[in-house]
């Protein structure tokens, strides 16, 4: 976190920089921003006394200027962009400089096509009702949460990992970019785009992702996804890989119970299938945090995919 920076963000609409830029501000960093894009009324309201600029002002960047946090939504020609170059100012996509606020936390980071923001929902959830100390990074803020990032002194960082590209000047995978201690990988699926034009290319991240995984670290992995459970066969050294499957269930009078393997049930407010393989990955990982199985199933009871 460190002594006072005067840090600018270009692009600061993106709901994740726009979280940042408030979060840093009330740690007493020297915070401006702006956009080309009218910030709506929560935004405003969050980055409060926050000096902005509706259009691209490359005026305002000095040579005094610690940092620059530009959104992945910035094209290469972007003048403020341009200017922070000239002027040497260090540029940051927002992973990359979250990674550097966080690089002596403990990381855990959550990936996948799709799943990702329920299992750090129930991770966040679960943690805050024993009163553990957090920090995060989700992509939509819900339930008791009125942000999507939280950076204190906390030892530890729950951090929901997008597929998406860091930035224009680093097309390397968001998720790959806060260096891992934990990994999960749920389920994947690959939807052409300008960035993964080929399955191939994306499944690679996910293979990167767990070739990244230092030695001493976890990976936890969705055993009923092909691609996954392909991935996993490269087997680390000093990697604890664990595998997670579809938490065992019943419905009863329009109720849904989890089973544990002693044939004891807990009520909870989720339902599906894909639930209950989000509930596994959350147990999982929840246990490398020192969160034991009664004390898992005792936060998840009030859990209803919008509380924490």
């Amino acid at each position: 976190m460190g002594n006072k920076r005067k840090i600018h963000f270009t692009g600061i609409s993106h709901p994740i920089l726009c979280d940042l830029a408030a979060s840093l501000r009330s740690s007493g960093n020297d915070i401006t921003g702006s956009d080309s894009t009218v910030l709506d009324p929560k935004q405003q309201a969050k980055l409060g006394s926050i000096p902005l600029q509706s259009s691209w002002n490359p005026g305002q960047l000095t040579a005094g200027l610690d940092a620059l946090v530009i959104s992945p939504t910035i094209t290469r020609d972007n003048p403020e962009l341009h200017r922070a170059l000239e002027l040497k100012v260090p540029v940051y996509s927002y992973p990359e400089f979250i990674h550097l606020e966080c690089r002596n936390k403990h990381r855990v980071v959550v990936t996948g096509s799709h799943g990702k923001t329920m299992i750090t929902s129930l991770i966040l959830h679960v943690l805050n009702y024993h009163n553990r100390s957090f920090d995060y990074v989700i992509s939509r803020a819900s339930g008791g949460l009125t942000t999507s990032v939280k950076l204190t002194n906390a030892p530890v960082i729950i951090i929901e990992g997008q597929d998406g590209l860091a930035s224009a000047l680093d097309p390397t995978t968001i998720f790959l970019k806060y260096q891992h201690h934990i990994g999960i990988i749920c389920g994947i699926e690959w939807i052409a785009s300008p960035s993964y034009p080929t399955k191939e290319e994306y499944t690679r991240q996910f293979s990167q992702f767990e070739l990244s995984t230092p030695k001493g670290g976890v990976l936890i992995y969705f055993d009923l996804e092909p691609v996954v459970t392909a991935l996993s066969k490269v087997n680390q050294p000093d990697v604890l890989y664990i595998p997670y499957k579809t938490h065992p269930s019943v419905q009863e009078g329009g109720q849904e119970f989890l089973v544990e393997s002693s044939n004891e049930r807990h009520r909870i407010k989720l339902s599906g299938k894909v639930n209950m393989q989000n509930i596994a990955a959350a147990k999982e990982t929840l246990k490398k945090l020192g969160i034991t199985t009664p004390m898992f199933y005792a936060a998840l009871q009030d859990f209803g995919g919008d509380a924490l």
